[in-house]
This record gives C-alpha cells, sequence and structure tokens, in this order.
C-alpha cells in the first residue's frame, strides 16, 4: 500500500495527504546468474541449468553498480544505510542510488527500457506491485528462480515471507523480485471519539451494515463542529477493499479483461456513493483530506495502510487503532507490495544479487518499521517491539490481513485501470448515474486490453 499521477506511491501519498503537500512476470529472459565473480564485468556465460552452491563474489572486486530507485526522504536515509552496509563489504564497488519521481508506473518503465535501449541500464530495480506485469512483459527482470535455489542465505531470507507476498513478485512460479516491505488497508478509529459515545470497539468480522450503523451514531454536529462518521481514502487502492469484501474485483481472476460489469461492482460503488450523499456520514472526497479530517477529530474512521502510523505518531496524535476492513459476502481486503529486481541485462548479476538481499534483509526491514512507513515482508520484524509498538494497540492485524487480503489488480494496463475507475467515481459522486458511469470506465478498460494485444 501498495500507481497513477494520483497515487503512485501509497505511503508518498498518504504521507503527502497527511502533510498537506503533493506529495506510492515472464519465463525465462536475459542470462543465467553467474557463478564465476573474478570478472563481474564479463556477461554471464554459465548454462541456466547450473545447481552449483553460490559463491558470492569476492571482496576485492572493482565495479560500478547502479540502482533504479523510487521513495521519499524517510526511504532514502533507509537506502544510505543499505549502501554503507554494501560498501563495508565491497568497499571496491562504486553504487549509484539514483531516484526516479514517478508519475506513473508506464512512465518508469519504459524509462528504464529507454536506458536499456541506450546502453546505460541500471542493475537493480525497485519497483511495486502496479508495475511489475509490466515490467516481465517488456523482459525486464532477470528470473531469480536460480539464485534462490543455490543461495541458502536467500532460502533463509524467504521462508519468513508469506507466500502471498512472494507470489504477488512472481509469475508461473518464477520469482522475478524479492520483497521489501508492503501495505494493506484497514480501518482506522478514534479511540477518544469512540469512547466518549459509549461505542466498544466492534468486533474484527464486523459487516458493511455494522459499518454504517457505527458511522452514522458518530457523525454528530454542524459547520466547524462537524464530525464525520467516516473519512473516506479516496484512490484505487483505498477504494478497492470496497470490491473484494463483496466478492469481486475490477478485473477477471487472470487480469486480463474488465469486470466492471458485475453487479456487485454497482453495489459496491453505490455503498460508496451512498455513505456521502444518502447517509451523510463521509464527506465529498474531493477536497476532503482524510489524512487531516482524522487526526484533526473530524472523522471518527477512515482507511489506512500502516504508511500513517509514523505520521500521526510525529504528530503528537495517538488516539487510533485498527480494525480489519468490515465484510459484505466475505473477509477481504487488498494488498500492494514493492520488491527488487535485477536487470535481465546487467553485467554484474552477482553484485546485484547481493545488493538486493541487502535492500530485503531483516537489518533493512527493521528500519523501515522503525520509521511506520508499511509493513514489513518479514514475519520476524513484523513482531518486533519496533513494528508493534503501540499506537495502535492492535498492530499485529496489519500483517494477519495478508491471510485474506488479495493483491491490488496490476495489469500491464494499469495506467489505464486507475484513472478510468476514478473518472467513474468523479462522476458517480457528482451525481452521475452509477451503472452509466460504471459501463464507460468498462469500455475503456476493454479497448486497453485490446490494443495491448
Amino acid at each position: 500500500m501498495f500507481h497513477s499521477p494520483r497515487q503512485f506511491d501509497r505511503r508518498k501519498i498518504a504521507k503527502g495527504l497527511f502533510w498537506g503537500s503533493a506529495s506510492l512476470w515472464l519465463g525465462a529472459c536475459g542470462k543465467s546468474p553467474s557463478s564465476d565473480a573474478s570478472d563481474p564485468a564479463q556477461p554471464d556465460k554459465r548454462p541456466a541449468a547450473a545447481t552449483a552452491v553460490y559463491t558470492a563474489p569476492p571482496p576485492s572486486t572493482n565495479a560500478t553498480l547502479r540502482i533504479a530507485n523510487w521513495g521519499d526522504p524517510n526511504d532514502q536515509a533507509v537506502y544510505a544505510k543499505v549502501m554503507e552496509r554494501f560498501k563495508a563489504k565491497y568497499p571496491n564497488v562504486t553504487v549509484k542510488d539514483e531516484f526516479t519521481p514517478i508519475t506513473t508506473w508506464s512512465e518508469y518503465v519504459n524509462k528504464l527500457m529507454t536506458q536499456v535501449a541506450g546502453g546505460n541500464a541500471p542493475d537493480v530495480i525497485n519497483i511495486a506491485i502496479e508495475g511489475v506485469k509490466l515490467g516481465i512483459s517488456k523482459k525486464l527482470f532477470l528470473p531469480l528462480t536460480d539464485y534462490i535455489s543455490r543461495d541458502d542465505s536467500a532460502k533463509a531470507l524467504l521462508s519468513n515471507v508469506d507466500p502471498a507476498l512472494l507470489s504477488g513478485l512472481a509469475e508461473n512460479s518464477i520469482q522475478y523480485l524479492l520483497p521489501s516491505t508492503w501495505n494493506t488497508m484497514l480501518v482506522y478509529y478514534n479511540t477518544r471519539i469512540f469512547e466518549a459515545a459509549g461505542m466498544p470497539r466492534p468486533s474484527d468480522d464486523w459487516t458493511w451494515d455494522d459499518f454504517l450503523e457505527i458511522a452514522q451514531k458518530l457523525t454528530t454536529g454542524d459547520g466547524s463542529k462537524k464530525v464525520f462518521g467516516f473519512a473516506m481514502p479516496y484512490f484505487n487502492f483505498g477504494l478497492t477493499p470496497w470490491f473484494y469484501s463483496n466478492g469481486t474485483s475490477e478485473l477477471n481472476a487472470d487480469w486480463t479483461a474488465s469486470n466492471l460489469s458485475d453487479p456487485r461492482i454497482l453495489e459496491s460503488v453505490t455503498f460508496v456513493r451512498d455513505l456521502v450523499t444518502k447517509h451523510r456520514v463521509a464527506p465529498q472526497p474531493k477536497g476532503a483530506d482524510p489524512y487531516q479530517l482524522f487526526p484533526a477529530g473530524k472523522a471518527a474512521m477512515t482507511g489506512a495502510g500502516h504508511w500513517v502510523v509514523g505520521a500521526f505518531k510525529k504528530a503528537g496524535f495517538n488516539d487510533f487503532d485498527v480494525l480489519p476492513w468490515p465484510k459484505k459476502t466475505v473477509q477481504a481486503s487488498v494488498y500492494g507490495t514493492a520488491g527488487f529486481a535485477i536487470q535481465a541485462g546487467s553485467q554484474n548479476k552477482d553484485l546485484a544479487w547481493e545488493y538486493i538481499k541487502e535492500l530485503s534483509s531483516e537489518t533493512t526491514q527493521q528500519d523501515w518499521a522503525k520509521i511506520g512507513a508499511a509493513t514489513p515482508a518479514s514475519k520476524v520484524v513484523a513482531a518486533s517491539a519496533d513494528f508493534l509498538a503501540a499506537p495502535p494497540k492492535h498492530s499485529e492485524l496489519f500483517y494477519a490481513a495478508i491471510s485474506y487480503a488479495k493483491p491490488v489488480a496490476a495489469p500491464t494496463i494499469f495506467n489505464t485501470l486507475e484513472p478510468s475507475v476514478m473518472r467513474a467515481m468523479d462522476s458517480i459522486l457528482s451525481g452521475a448515474d452509477a451503472a452509466a458511469a460504471l459501463k464507460i470506465a468498462d469500455q475503456e478498460l476493454s479497448d486497453a486490453f485490446a490494443a495491448a494485444k
């Protein structure tokens, strides 16, 4: 959690909203990993079927390693520590960590492809699930299966990661990225407002009806004293739990066709609309920043991933806890994950492998846990005091959500999917017929899939 210009990075957008600023898979491609580290500048010549135990490059290796990266200043601080640890092992390797402002994932991937074509390609690529399918379709990533099978340290690292997070960065059982952090959507509630209203903590298996009833009871006052029951996270990732918890999705199961004609999609967007226009328990989302309203006590509930925790605590706001997303037909939520890949044509594959292991290490994930930016992929780190420190009291629910959450729909046409859905939602919340708005978006997605074939 886990994008279009509205939401390329769940963490960056959420923190940007909170602070009021503008600022979240293919078969064998490329060459096989090299076990010959004596000259990392030479292309790999080892056959793909090799099963020899992996040997890391010697500390004396002299090379330049380029990293295609993105994130915010907090992320950059974590990556700086990664570089320090790597340089302690490989003092003669020059690491160029190149940060890129991302507007869309297709723009990011296309930029990388241009660099590859121009002979100026990175060795390591940081990318989120929204860009993985597209990157795989462009044969941008090196399959990591051989490295993982031969490197015991990787096996130990990945054995501590939930398989669902790995599958989100894989295709056809081929792992293309090592995971770093991930996000899901939970409901945040203001404990002070709940206690003042005599409202007990809802059950973890609460329903849409329970949610609406609570939101209605906690919507109070008028004008400047207005308190809403719910402040809506108004972006594709934030709206997706309403679809998943109603047993549906924007796309079909293998992300190859639109599913916006499903009646359950219409039912879901109607429920969301009615929170605003009929029940009036949520403000019109345009211009209503949920991550300002909620900590200010102007909303009793909102939805977010772990990305807001660090910002809330830093601002001195501690009166909050979390709940699973309410269910309509099934308990479900959405998750998005990010990870690190080796560029398929890298001339320094073994060094890149060493670097992405450090990027995905428990030490690095512990640093992310300390800043509260996201949920670590490591189960051990997710159970650490740094991550579980209250608030929220029920921090364990973040990692627990992977047992029922589904990945955000991220097809090769993701950069059509998200704006199409959000245009439909804009129209619906502005009073347009919901079925008609969804029909337009459905056709846009169908056209994009056809054009991509």
